[in-house]
This record gives C-alpha cells, sequence and structure tokens, in this order.
C-alpha cells in the first residue's frame, strides 16, 4: 500500500512569503487594490497540489491575539513590526482562497500555527504518514524525525529545499533532538527570544557537541575555557532556559480534527473563478 502524503502548510509563513516577493512591484487588481499575497499564495497552494499531489493537506494560520508562549514571556514577539495594512487587507481573503481549493483552514486561539502543525504531524507519524512541514522557519528542524520531512519553498527561482533528519544534521551540524537545545543558547531575534548574550551559531554547536544539551552546557559552565562566554552562561542560565521552553513546539494541542478528515477534495470551482475575478 502506497504511503499517505500529508502536507502541513504554515500559513502565515507563506502569506508573508507570497506578500515580500512583489514588494517592489506589488501586483493590483482594476481597483488599485493590493492582490500580492493572495496571488502568490494561491500559486503556491496550485503548485503544491499540481508538483507533489498530497493525499491530505492543511493550511495552519498564527490566530489573532496573544497565545500560552505571551503568558510565559511578555516581550516574545515585541520588536517585530506590526503587519504592513495592505498586507493585513488581504488575509480575508487568502482565507477565501484556502476554502475555495477546498483545503482544511486550521486556526486554534492561545496556540501558534507551529504547535498545531507539530500536533498533526506527530500524529500522522504514528499512523504512519510520510509528512511534510511546509515553513521556512528553522524551528520546525526539531519535528523531523521518521516520517517527517521540512519542506523549505525558498525564492522564486531556487529548489525546495526538502530536509529529513540527516539533511537537518549536514546543514546546522546538530541532530533534530539538539535543535532546542542551539535554538535556546543563540536565541532568536526575530521572535524577540534572548538566548544568552555573545553566542552565536557556531558556539552554539561546538558545545551542545560538547556537552550534550542546553542544560548540560549550563550545568557544566564553569569548565568553558573562554571567560566571556563562561560568565555569559553563568549571567544568563534563566534567560536560555527560558528561550528554550519558548522555542519547543507544542505536540499536544487539543485539536477537534483527525488528519484522516485533511484528505485533499476537488476545489470550488465557483468559487474559485469568483475569486480570481476579483483578482482581475
Amino acid at each position: 500500500m502506497a504511503t499517505k502524503k500529508l502536507f502541513l502548510i504554515d500559513g502565515s509563513a507563506i502569506a508573508y512569503r507570497s506578500y515580500f516577493a512583489f514588494i517592489r512591484n506589488p501586483l493590483t487588481n482594476s481597483r488599485g487594490e493590493n492582490t500580492s499575497a493572495i496571488f502568490g499564495f494561491l500559486r503556491f497552494l496550485l503548485m503544491i497540489l499540481d508538483n507533489e499531489k498530497p493525499d491530505y493537506i492543511a493550511v495552519v494560520f498564527d490566530p489573532p491575539g496573544p497565545t500560552f508562549r505571551h503568558e510565559q514571556f511578555k516581550a516574545y514577539k515585541a520588536t517585530r513590526q506590526k503587519m504592513p495594512d495592505d498586507m493585513r487587507d488581504q488575509v480575508p481573503r487568502i482565507h477565501e482562497t484556502v476554502k475555495a481549493l477546498n483545503i482544511p483552514l486550521l486556526e486554534v486561539p492561545g496556540y501558534e500555527a507551529d504547535d498545531v502543525i507539530g500536533t498533526l504531524a506527530k500524529s500522522a507519524q504514528k499512523k504512519g504518514f510520510e509528512t511534510y512541514l511546509v515553513s521556512g522557519d528553522k524551528d520546525f528542524m526539531q519535528l523531523v524525525g521518521d516520517g517527517i520531512k521540512l519542506y523549505n519553498p525558498k525564492r522564486a527561482g531556487e529548489e525546495v529545499e526538502v530536509l529529513d533528519a540527516h539533511g537537518v544534521e549536514e546543514k546546522i551540524g546538530l541532530p533534530p533532538a539538539r535543535v532546542v537545545d542551539y535554538l535556546g543558547l543563540m536565541g532568536d531575534t526575530s521572535d524577540n527570544i534572548p538566548g544568552v548574550k555573545g553566542i552565536g551559531d557556531k558556539t552554539a554547536v561546538k558545545l551542545i557537541r560538547e556537552f550534550g544539551s542546553l542544560e548540560a552546557v549550563l550545568d557544566n559552565a564553569e569548565r568553558v575555557p573562554r571567560a566571556n562566554v563562561r560568565q555569559n552562561l553563568m549571567q544568563f542560565r534563566d534567560d536560555a532556559l527560558l528561550s528554550k521552553r519558548l522555542v519547543t513546539i507544542r505536540t499536544d494541542v487539543p485539536l477537534d480534527v483527525e488528519v484522516e478528515s485533511l484528505v485533499r477534495r476537488e476545489p470550488d470551482n465557483e468559487a474559485l473563478v469568483k475569486l480570481l475575478r476579483e483578482l482581475e
């Protein structure tokens, strides 16, 4: 029996990617409204459907409002720029696009798209699905393993990057299980996750290879030869532990859908034609 192929798409990430792909020359309809994100999103979904031929598929969006991570750390994503107004205006139409293609659209209050995708991916793994996590977000590397791959669309003209566990290790120098330790040490400026001051990619990889985990690195800080790194590991211990919690993708989100319900369906052609006319 053929393996069931599931594509879980990080809708918020793909929407941003679609909008900024046309930032220098935005697409507009006959009313002068910016349609770059809608057009780019639709084109991307059609590419996935035509090229990858998934048996199951879903698009997952971040919910409006705070999530449990904001409760843990009030400054989470506080430095991120506000969504441009002409992109925000396109979000309802992007949702309509997904629905017109008859693709399940998921959004769970209090949880980011990452966590919903993580929960579905782990459920699918137990059921023998071949799952692709569609996003350019490096956080997803932590979920990669048996039956779960990261599918990074890259930029126009570049080949899609598909990473299995070996690919993750080749790319960052650590296996998927250590990605949360790696990100916990480095932090993530785009999400305002602090990490340990002064620790970048190479130092994080070296320390985790030597000691095994973030906690082991912190517990053995006095053995680190470089004085500034040693001092920062001691001084920013709590920041590192918080950062690891923040970057850890939840896989236990309460969902009212089963993976089997995400089966690919024929598009609603009438709704699709109506949408395309509005984009003209």
